[in-house]
């Protein structure tokens, strides 16, 4: 379970790199609705940053359409409409690229919980005299 879950979240930050927004959307809503309603083996510590890693990016892509349509309605005249293709190849991709950033340091930093709780379990426990 907990290599799918890595999985989905390399999807997600893959589909992020690639710009593709409405589809890690998807997978982000998709990823954090299946860690929230399916009963996983894991420790709570570690869904919980599933969950979060899922949410954000799915609200990062939402929040960056919202920016597109914000400036979308921006637009005075026909002149505009090119430079309004151009800048949102390069905003829109290098945001996107961002959000990636972002998300492959939150995975890392679910890889070093899992490490922590897995280590935490192997050594044992200590006595006091």
């Amino acid at each position: 379970m907990l290599l799918g879950l890595f999985m989905l979240s390399a999807i997600l930050i893959k589909t992020s790199l690639l710009g593709l927004g409405w589809i890690s959307i998807g997978i982000g809503l998709a990823g954090y609705l299946f860690c929230r309603y399916y009963r996983l083996n894991l420790a709570a510590r570690l869904v919980q940053k599933f969950k979060r890693l899922f949410i954000t990016g799915a609200i990062l892509h939402l929040l960056l359409y919202l920016g597109l349509i914000v400036k979308l309605f921006l637009i005075d005249s026909i002149e505009d409409i090119p430079a309004f293709f151009i800048s949102h190849l390069v905003f829109h991709h290098a945001l996107c690229a961002l959000i990636a950033a972002a998300l492959t340091f939150m995975a890392v930093g679910v890889y070093l919980t899992q490490q922590k709780l897995k280590q935490a379990q192997l050594s044992p426990p200590l006595q006091l005299n």
